[in-house]
Parts: C-alpha cells; structure tokens; sequence
C-alpha cells in the first residue's frame, strides 16, 4: 500500500467520522445488554469491533494526532491511558456482563472528551499552521455484521 500526503484537518474529519462509527457501537452494545442479549453473542462482535476496526483508529491516533502535542501533555495521558484500559476490557473473557457495559461507558466517554477537549485543543493548536502527515490511505469506516442482536 503506497503512502499518501495527508493535512492534520483531513485526519481529524476522518477521526470524527470514525468516532461517529464508534458511538453507534457503543450504542449497539448499550441496547444489546438491555435487551438481556446473551452476552457471548455481544462479545462476538465486540471482539472483532476492536481487532478490525478501534485497535487501528487508536494507532492511527497515538502515531498522528498525539505526537502534535508535547510529550507530557495531560490531554494526550488521558487519552492513552483510557485506550490501554479499553484495550484491558476488550481481551476479558469473565465477568462479560460488567465487561461489555464498562466498555460501552467508558468508550462513549472518551470519545466526548477525545472530540470536546483533545481534538478542540489540537485545531488551535494548528491555527494558521501547514501540518501535514505521510501515512498509509485512510481505510473505510464500515462494519457490517450478520447478527443484529441491538435490534428487537
């Protein structure tokens, strides 16, 4: 896969796209435990959500949009902090009922401070700068998945 150039606001537009994305998750998997949903069915999906899809969106942030801001910036600490705890989450196998809803929690969480306080911190950050990143293309935001369990 070739490498393509990329201005620091293109990836932010595809990162809210994402988060977007991700809050739909977040509520497939809200409802699904509402629902009482068996929770091996929820985890099914939610295993191959974060391998596929919210393992690369993290490394796309850590690589890119974090290393704009200093190395000991509390904002970006936040934010790799919560992506190792989720991290944590995702691989548990006890415990699913709790697992899933702190997931669903905790994700929706960061992704309003991600978007409210990190990425409104990085644009004026850049204000009136040309920042740009070489990186591979960025991929299509899209899941579908066979087994509908958030609906009724």
């Amino acid at each position: 896969m070739s490498n393509k150039i990329f201005e620091c606001g293109q990836i932010l537009d595809h990162l809210k796209t994402e988060h977007h994305f991700i809050f739909e998750s977040c509520y497939r998997i809200r409802s699904g435990l509402l629902q009482r949903v068996p929770t091996k069915r929820i985890k099914i999906y939610t295993d191959l959500f974060y391998h596929e899809y919210l393992k690369p969106h993290f490394e796309l942030e850590e690589k890119f949009i974090f290393a704009v801001f200093e190395k000991d910036n509390l904002m970006v600490k936040r934010a790799v902090a919560e992506h190792r705890k989720l991290k944590r989450l995702f691989g548990k196998n006890d415990s699913l009922e709790e697992s899933l809803s702190l997931i669903e929690e905790i994700l929706e969480n960061h992704l309003r401070f991600e978007e409210h306080v990190l990425f409104a911190s990085l644009i004026e950050k850049i204000e009136n700068k040309k920042i740009l990143f070489v990186m591979p293309e960025l991929a299509e935001v899209s899941i579908e998945w066979p087994d509908k369990f958030w609906i009724n």
